[in-house]
């Protein structure tokens, strides 16, 4: 009795799971700015390196140590700096105002961007 009572269980609530009533709205939530940017412009070149250096890894990109940095145009409005890396590589590091950063390859971007035109 007590398995029989498992089995049935089990697929209710899995029947349950995943079902809305398609009424849900999206809750917007609001970032307090933490002053991100400043603190970005107040370091210097071997501070920022570090901080690149670490959004770059977190992003999971080939990095083995930023060897120099400069901050670019703002990207949509956004703080962005371009790390390039030991190995040559670059990248397109932009700050979000949550303070996560984007990070993608600068070369690629700009062929991407050149083609684009």
């Amino acid at each position: 009795m007590h398995r029989l009572s498992i089995l049935i269980a089990v697929p209710l609530a899995l029947a349950a799971c995943g079902r809305t009533d398609g009424n849900e709205t999206a809750t917007n939530i609001v970032v307090p700015d933490n002053g991100y940017t400043a603190k970005m412009a107040a370091l210097n070149e071997g501070e920022r390196n570090g901080v690149l250096f670490r959004a770059i890894t977190d992003a999971e990109r080939a990095c083995q140590g930023v060897t120099r940095s400069q901050a670019i145009d703002p990207v949509q409005g956004r703080p962005a700096w371009v790390a390039t890396c030991e190995g040559g590589e670059e990248w397109l590091v932009v700050l979000g105002e949550d303070g996560i950063a984007t990070v993608t390859n600068a070369r690629e971007l700009a062929k991407a961007q050149g083609a684009a035109k």
